[in-house]
């Protein structure tokens, strides 16, 4: 059963919505039964609220109204570092009653930097570590999403860049979500290995050429990328200053009119391999 509201909490109506969906064979643990010739087939039913959920209304009588409902996945959005507290309470709220499965939208180059972009991200891959540990069910799955302006220059082609993100990262974050199929996991060794273990070693995935972040693997077992590092951390300050405006600009085509320093040359070069 999906629900197209924006804001099911918000509704004075809201136990009453609980009871009727519940009356209509769609309570917790709820199947759906049907028959082949010689057999019935049993099928979880779930329930999914499309714009997901506003933490900021969600009391305790609330959730435990939610968790007498087949919800699958319960959505609860992160799009502001500055929600962490809350946001963090009201997951731990959805675990706490029994609510497996927890989704949320992470939207990036709106106001926020990269560095909180990151943080969002790694507080829900300590909550997964941390329901584990409490033998809790619930697991947490993040869907990025690019913010983009419907209104304005940038609203219909989608090259709208926040102002704390340039095009290299945002493009950086394209290709790590590349690899992921488009979905954080729970998985604190997947994640690590995704986005690094930190907000530097995140920083420096987003600066590598696309090949190297999406065929990390390869690059690492050639000896590529500890190469590519030697070769940047060899150049002086003004060189490498250079090098970041140009990768920042996320622009590698006919690189030699954007310096003629051979070695940023060099750099360059594996940038424009696809």
């Amino acid at each position: 059963m999906l629900l197209l509201d924006n804001n099911i909490l918000a509704s004075e109506e809201f136990p009453k919505i609980i009871d009727e969906i519940k009356s209509i064979g769609f309570e917790r643990g709820a199947k759906y039964i049907s028959k082949t010739s010689d057999k019935k087939v049993y099928s979880d039913r779930y329930v999914d609220f499309n714009q997901g959920i506003d933490a900021r209304l969600l009391t305790k009588e609330k959730m435990r109204l939610l968790s007498e409902i087949a919800i699958k996945p319960l959505r609860i959005a992160f799009d502001d570092i500055k929600h962490k507290n809350i946001y963090i309470e009201k997951v731990k709220l959805a675990a706490e009653h029994g609510i497996k499965t927890l989704s949320n939208y992470i939207l990036f180059n709106f106001k926020d930097t990269p560095e909180d972009f990151y943080e969002r991200l790694k507080i829900n891959i300590e909550l997964n570590e941390e329901f584990e540990k409490k033998g809790y069910k619930s697991r947490i799955w993040s869907f990025p999403m690019k913010y983009s302006p419907i209104n304005g220059e940038f609203c219909k082609n989608r090259k709208y860049v926040g102002t704390h993100w340039n095009k290299k990262y945002l493009r950086g974050v394209q290709c790590v979500l590349f690899a992921t199929h488009g979905v954080v996991g729970p998985k604190k060794q997947f994640f690590e290995k995704a986005f690094g273990k930190d907000v530097k070693e995140f920083i420096k995935i987003l600066m590598l050429p696309e090949n190297f972040i999406i065929y990390r693997n390869i690059h690492l077992d050639n000896g590529d990328r500890n190469e590519l590092d030697d070769t940047i951390n060899s150049l002086s300050k003004e060189q490498r200053d250079n090098l970041i405006k140009i990768i920042f600009s996320n622009n590698f085509n006919n690189i030699e009119t954007q310096t003629n320093d051979k070695y940023i040359l060099d750099i360059l070069e594996l940038y424009k391999i696809k």
